[in-house]
């Protein structure tokens, strides 16, 4: 017998479930939520962004930012958690 109808968002958890996705699925979440929350002028100087066993990563153009930044790590690293709503990262690294 067939299953009836099932919601979108259930038939997607069970594919990413199945597949194995969760960790980049979270990796975009955490990403995303990065660049909302860092907004357009450390965006304007961001190049790149990954994750990588719950820290992420996050290269920039600018020696300047760099350093005020990797100053500011743990309350940004806390920050992005409250934002995210759950503790996703352990450390945020400036390159």
């Amino acid at each position: 017998m067939r299953p009836g109808p099932q919601p979108l968002g259930q038939i997607l958890k069970e594919i990413i479930d199945r597949w194995g996705l969760q960790p980049r699925v979270d990796a975009v979440h955490i990403i995303e939520t990065w660049a909302a929350l860092a907004g357009p002028q450390i965006n304007r100087v961001t190049a790149s962004a990954w994750v990588r066993n719950r820290k992420l990563y996050v290269r920039l153009t600018s020696a300047a930012w760099r350093h005020t930044l990797h100053l500011q790590r743990a309350q940004w690293c806390a920050r992005l958690n409250e934002a995210l709503g759950t503790p996703m990262v352990d450390e945020i690294v400036f390159k």
